[in-house]
């Protein structure tokens, strides 16, 4: 396994994306994850698209306008504004645009990485993406002569051929009449808030649209550390390293000695935690934020060792006799000690 920054896959004045795939992790394939990373420049638009896979878009930073129409003839399109600590919920099929409104050559970057369940994709480590505008358009080879009534030959390539740019391009000037709403927020997109250092916040399946995924958030100061965690019930997660660097140990599934991964991982990398390993987070100099998918619509992320851990429910007499150390050991790791519930 690995940890690895991205690669680009479009980059223009409009801005550029950013693609993890399972080709070169394959532990994305196995455990069917994928990541992008956008960046819009001001004025960039990504053009309308639908995906393979559902996901959620966390908003690392800027300001900008999504449309989005869910699948269905009788849906009606929700458009809607995105800040920093916003999450979006995309299903698969939905078609979406994204576009940084800022008209301001100098202004701020809107930058959003998502995260996928890409399990049922064409390829599963990949978020792919079909376009219904520009040089990579699905549209763009068809004869729409044939089938779009009154459109002519000329038209038609007119239509769909005259825009060559990919996936994303430079607006000259700002969209008329493009308003978000702020009713269209609701069930599609939810704030985090603040999360403060030493936290982990989770969103789970509820917050993010029914999706069957959920998304965890967390931070570190400088030379902390996250005391070495595992979702029991077998979901697996995929980490993106938001801001600063951290240490990242992940414990085989199959136990003992060996790990998986065991290095420093710095801000714009994706790590995988397979199905029930046990994962070690200490954060850098600078501190370290992250955001994660898990597999799970309402996953219970345990610390296996501290206060109101996994060890803690166990008896302290057999923490002691299973690990075969003193007691004193027994009480500094934190085993036993969860409070027992009240009758």
């Amino acid at each position: 396994m690995s940890a690895k920054a991205g690669k680009i896959l479009v980059e223009s004045d409009a801005g550029s994306y950013v693609a993890w795939s399972g080709a070169d992790q394959p532990e994305l394939a196995m455990e069917g994850l994928g990541c992008g990373l956008l960046v819009l420049k001001p004025l960039g638009l990504a053009m309308p698209h639908y995906a393979d896979s559902h996901k959620f878009g966390y908003v690392l930073g800027g300001s900008g306008v999504v449309g989005v129409l869910p699948v269905g003839g009788g849906a009606a399109e929700r458009v809607v504004r995105l800040e920093a600590g916003d999450v979006i919920s995309v299903r698969t099929g939905d078609v979406s645009w994204w576009y940084n409104d800022d008209a301001n050559s100098a202004g701020a970057d809107l930058s959003i990485v998502f995260i996928g369940d890409t399990a049922r994709a064409v390829s599963p480590g990949d978020i792919s993406y079909f376009f219904l505008a520009g040089g990579n358009s699905v549209l763009r080879g068809l004869d729409a002569a044939a089938w779009a009534p009154g459109v002519s030959t000329e038209q038609a390539a007119a239509a769909f051929r005259s825009q060559p740019a990919v996936l994303l391009t430079k607006l000259s000037q700002r969209l008329p009449g493009v308003c978000p709403r702020e009713h269209d927020r609701t069930g599609l997109v939810t704030n985090s808030g603040h999360v403060a250092a030493g936290t982990v916040k989770t969103l789970t399946a509820a917050d993010l649209g029914d999706l069957g995924i959920s998304a965890a958030l967390g931070r570190l100061e400088a030379g902390a550390a996250r005391a070495p965690w595992v979702v029991r019930e077998g979901a697996a997660q995929a980490v993106y390293v938001a801001r600063g660097s951290a240490r990242v140990q992940v414990s085989s599934n199959a136990g003992g000695e060996t790990l998986l991964l065991d290095v420093d991982v710095p801000a714009g990398s994706v790590f995988v935690v397979p199905r029930f390993a046990v994962a070690f987070l200490a954060a850098g100099a600078d501190g370290v934020e992250w955001v994660s998918l898990i597999k799970s619509p309402r996953p219970a992320v345990e610390q296996l060792t501290g206060e109101g851990s996994v060890l803690g429910g166990v008896a302290a007499e057999v923490v002691q006799a299973s690990l075969n150390v003193a007691p004193e050991l027994v009480e500094l790791i934190g085993a036993g000690r969860r409070a027992a519930p009240s009758n």
